[in-house]
């Protein structure tokens, strides 16, 4: 399958021997969620309101990723693809309750690789919420080009997509992300820039220059801004 790449971290180093100090954790840390080892009480922060919801669309992802926090790969399908159906579950709970939510979040694995996304994305920006989500910005997004763009046209205004870009090279975005990940990942970004009207970062430090004038967090990312 062309649309998908699939590439494997480097090899870790094998495991360091514990130093002379070193103890295993003691399990009796974990027993309580409220309470500590000592008897103590842990710290905590009350929960004063839901400003934003954030939903896992599935582990799936067509890359493999070094520091992946979920271990997403293109053979992952631990967490199941998030469905339409439940999504809407929990809008329908948002409103019944009357909760203060602003912002519906989407994180995976890769999104765009859900087949119910934009169904998602849609009735979320209908309902009147700013919709955020995270991609890789790879052949998963792009061959959603038509139906992207026409989401943008009528409903855009809510619509944040933020493309995660290891570093301003090649070099360093590669060690994170794969082989070859490089030119599809800004290949996505020029997509998006086009659909809102160049908003994006300069394709002079996207195509991978080293100049100081590049972007300053190297960590950065591709907010696209509504066309109007």
């Amino acid at each position: 399958m062309d649309d998908i790449v699939t590439t494997a971290p480097e090899p870790s180093a094998p495991a360091s021997t514990p130093s002379p100090d070193w103890r295993p954790l003691d399990p009796a840390k974990f027993r309580d969620p409220m309470v500590t080892a000592k008897g103590e009480r842990r710290a905590s922060v009350r929960l004063t309101a839901l400003r934003t919801l954030w939903f896992n669309t599935g582990t799936l992802c067509n890359i493999t990723c070094r520091n992946c926090y979920i271990e997403s790969s293109p053979r992952n399908d631990r967490l199941a693809y998030l469905s339409l159906a439940e999504a809407i579950l929990y809008l329908d709970e948002i409103a019944r309750d009357g909760l203060p939510t602003e912002e519906i979040g989407f994180t995976g694995g890769e999104p765009f690789m859900n087949p119910e996304l934009i169904a998602m994305l849609e009735i979320c920006l209908a309902r009147g919420f700013k919709v955020l989500v995270l991609t890789n910005a790879m052949r998963p997004m792009q061959r959603l080009t038509a139906p992207l763009a026409d989401l943008n046209r009528r409903l855009g205004a809510g619509l944040t997509i933020r493309v995660s870009l290891d570093h301003y090279t090649r070099e360093v975005h590669e060690a994170e992300r794969g082989r070859r990940s490089w030119e599809k990942t800004i290949a996505g970004i020029e997509f998006l820039a086009r659909i809102r009207r160049g908003s994006c970062s300069s394709p002079r430090w996207m195509r991978g220059s080293t100049s100081p004038r590049s972007p300053k967090r190297a960590g950065g990312s591709c907010t696209n801004r509504p066309t109007r």
